[in-house]
């Protein structure tokens, strides 16, 4: 899985700004690992109402 920096620079490159902006916003979204380490902790914030 990668880490929230690494989604930080895809969110640069396709919106702008610096990977500073995005990096908490992606360190939230995957907070969820410390809960479930795979493919299911998408489930609790990968989604369109978070």
């Amino acid at each position: 899985m990668a880490h929230p920096y690494h989604h930080a620079l895809s969110s640069v490159k396709k919106w702008g700004g610096t990977v500073d902006d995005y990096q908490p916003i992606h360190a939230w979204y995957d907070s969820s690992k410390a809960h479930s380490a795979d493919f299911r902790h998408r489930a609790m914030f990968h989604h369109s109402l978070s």
